[in-house]
């Protein structure tokens, strides 16, 4: 059983979301004589919020669509829909994952993560999460032609700084094209690959095509950068100690029960 970073985070969200209707779970509609419970309202929005994280719904709009649920699910019940052998497996399965969910969440509770454990992950992925910061100047032109005059002139001795300022579109041009200091992420890729090719003092023999326009850069200087904070980083190492504590756990699971595989030519 693989477990995916951003299925144990839903599954936390979905705790911690119980916790608000725990005491308190009115009743928002009627339909039929049936309570909509204030419950069902919130684990809707969660699901479209997974779904859709940017679109903001109306509570008025999630109301109406658990109508019309309710409304559906009773014509179902009514043609007897229900009853089919292809919608019992469906539920059983509904049933079984909903259940795993809920274990994982109990296992998580009474076995978190510590602080103390935290922390030393996160010292030892140091070394693996070295920043690199570049320092570069260019020169911004809207055609290859302009740029390989530009080169041209470079290559004869030409200023690039006085070049920028002569024949850069880019608002870096009146300071010479200086970008100052900056992470490779912080660039489009085309860019950035073109940066970290070069040496200190070298420029590129050829214009770099980004969606901006043609780039003539020269590359300045490389240091290291500072790396995240530990609580900058602490939610993406939380997450990921988390996937491997349930792992183990079920890894143990596995070893106590009797597994016994009826048909090993089925196919996953």
């Amino acid at each position: 059983m693989k477990l995916k970073i951003g299925t144990i985070t839903y599954i936390l969200l979905l705790a911690t979301s119980s916790l608000t209707f725990a005491e308190d779970n009115p009743t928002i509609a009627t339909v039929n004589g049936h309570q909509l419970k204030q419950s069902t309202l919130q684990f809707y929005a969660l699901e479209r919020r997974r779904g859709d994280p940017e679109n903001e719904i109306a509570a008025s709009q999630l109301i109406d669509d658990i109508i019309d649920m309710q409304l559906l699910k009773e014509e179902a019940q009514n043609k007897g829909l229900g009853d089919s052998d292809e919608f019992k497996s469906r539920m059983n399965f509904i049933r079984l994952n909903m259940l795993s969910q809920a274990a994982m969440i109990n296992f998580l509770d009474n076995n978190p993560i510590s602080e103390k454990l935290l922390k030393k992950e996160y010292n030892a992925r140091l070394d693996d999460i070295k920043v690199i910061e570049l320092k570069a100047s260019h020169i911004l032109l809207e055609e290859e032609a302009k740029a390989k005059e530009v080169i041209e002139k470079l290559s004869k001795g030409a200023s690039f700084a006085d070049l920028a300022k002569q024949y850069s579109t880019g608002p870096t041009g009146p300071e010479g094209g200086d970008l100052g200091w900056f992470t490779p992420q912080r660039m489009v890729p085309e860019f950035s690959e073109a940066v970290m090719a070069l040496k200190d003092g070298e420029h590129t023999k050829q214009a770099v095509r980004t969606q901006f326009g043609w780039h003539i850069i020269l590359r300045t200087g490389q240091r290291a950068g500072t790396p995240p904070s530990f609580q900058q980083i602490k939610p993406r190492i939380t997450a990921a100690l988390e996937q491997q504590h349930i792992q183990e756990h079920i890894n143990e699971l596995r070893e106590k029960a009797d597994i016994k595989l009826v048909n090993k030519s089925t196919k996953k």
